[in-house]
């Protein structure tokens, strides 16, 4: 096999890094989205099976190997931004495999390939050289071609296989299958320490643990923190990890600055995943950008269709926008389809309870099984129907929660100013800026927060948090 590159319709691909360049910006192919697209190109025109991309990519199998292939060959169209309806690259043939229908191209070795290893200084002269010629982006050709040499390293194929398997036991929804997820994903790096991309799933995987309270904040987060940091000192282009980092930088340290600056340092490298677009729209959403949320939020999803958390935040968005039958719309039936999936349920009863549907909204809280972060709706919904002590209830279990490690202060104050105790609710919404609370970015916007709203507590913690 060549060990060039291969190119196509103006891509240039390395096959040995996965290095990919195409008008002037470059990233790095992990290495399994690199394997099915040279297992594709060599075959360019012909059909490539399913089997045949399996023994190519999980040569001693895994549990679930055909979700595993549709998450991967998706992905690699991400990359090559080949998402329309028409396939430029990548044909599809349901079933039976795929087939590679571009034209391909030939392209000579990028230089720094070509310069023997024990010439170090010469390889660095050639790069100095090349970067002089350029008359735009200096320093991002040069800080592209440091990242690449640094970052050439190819996961063992058992490394692989465990991410792999460990990716799919995360996005499951049949059961909770996290515990097994995170195993998997730390044998993956125990198996191969300098796999960035193991370091970047096993961080994304924990903050989710730590939304869906399957842990606290203070046990997940100083991992999962350290080890999205670990992923970009080995990788700095690995996607996954900048994400994670915005995302706790968002949602936990309430910190938007910071944020910001993750989000425009993912905008600099061009990443182009479903997961960038899904944190940009609710960076934007959060800070009460509604049009543009949502037009984020409709990328994430025209790139992943089949993420059901990606629908479900939009119909969040949909709800803080008090864009009720929208939202009710869109998620009834997603629920109707998918009777486990807890999140969408939360999101359906909150824009049932606002028009008044209480019956409705109760049979689908009552029906979750996981109620994560969503913990206040139902106190909410109770102190709406009249239902006082239903909700006080609510508060004693909520405060309970809270006594163990969990930041409920946004929820608590969300069924305080339903059953309008402002004074107490106004204590609770300073207290959940620093406690963990999850949801208390939406306050902006939430139409639980309106008995607050105009009071000097609310302003007081809405400048706090949005910096404005």
């Amino acid at each position: 096999m060549e060990q060039g590159a291969l190119q196509f319709d103006g891509w240039t691909v390395n096959r040995v890094s996965g290095e990919i360049s195409r008008d002037g910006h470059m990233s790095r192919l992990p290495q399994q989205l690199l394997r099915i697209l040279i297992e594709l190109t060599d075959r360019a025109g012909e059909v490539v099976t399913r089997e045949q991309l399996v023994k190519a990519l999980w040569p001693q199998g895994v549990v679930d190997f055909d979700n595993g292939l549709n998450v991967a060959v998706r992905k690699l169209r991400v990359a090559l931004d080949d998402v329309g309806d028409t396939p430029r690259y990548v044909e599809t043939l349901p079933r039976v495999g795929y087939r590679f229908i571009g034209k391909l191209g030939t392209a000579a070795p990028p230089a720094i390939e070509s310069t023997p290893a024990s010439s170090v200084g010469g390889k660095w002269l050639l790069l100095a050289l090349a970067v002089v010629t350029l008359t735009a982006g200096v320093g991002i050709f040069w800080f592209s071609q440091r990242s690449a040499a640094r970052t050439s390293h190819i996961p063992s194929a058992r490394a692989q296989e465990l991410y792999v398997e460990g990716m799919h036991q995360r996005s499951r929804r049949d059961v909770d299958a996290t515990a097994l997820a995170l195993a998997r994903l730390e044998e993956a790096i125990k198996e191969d320490p300098e796999y960035a991309e193991a370091w970047a799933g096993y961080s994304r995987t924990l903050t989710s643990a730590v939304v869906r309270q399957l842990t606290t904040p203070a046990e997940g987060l100083p991992t999962a923190r350290a080890a999205a940091e670990r992923a970009l000192r080995l990788d700095p282009a690995v996607a996954d990890a900048h994400v994670t980092l915005l995302h706790i930088h968002m949602d936990f340290d309430k910190d938007f600055a910071a944020a910001t600056r993750d989000l425009e340092k993912a905008r600099r490298l061009g990443l182009n995943t479903a997961s960038f677009w899904h944190y940009s729209a609710m960076w934007h959403a959060q800070q009460g950008r509604i049009e543009e949320g949502l037009a984020d939020m409709r990328r994430a999803r025209a790139l992943e269709p089949m993420t059901l958390l990606l629908s479900s935040n939009y119909a969040l968005i949909l709800f803080n926008a008090r864009r009720y039958d929208e939202a009710i719309a869109l998620m009834a039936p997603i629920v109707e389809a998918n009777p486990g999936f807890d999140t969408g349920r939360s999101v359906l009863a909150r824009a049932l309870t606002a028009t008044g549907r209480f019956d409705e909204a109760l049979a689908q809280l009552q029906a979750r099984k996981e109620v994560g972060a969503w913990q206040g709706d139902l106190g909410v919904l109770y102190a709406k129907m009249g239902r006082r002590e239903d909700a006080l209830g609510e508060i004693a279990r909520l405060d309970a929660l809270q006594s163990h490690g969990f930041g409920e202060s946004y929820e608590l104050a969300t069924i305080r100013a339903t059953l309008g105790e402002l004074d107490p609710a106004c204590e609770l919404l300073a207290r959940a800026l620093t406690d963990g609370s999850f949801l208390v970015n939406w306050m902006r916007l939430d139409p639980r927060m309106d008995p607050l709203r105009g009071r000097k507590c609310f302003t007081d913690v809405e400048k706090k948090l949005y910096g404005d």
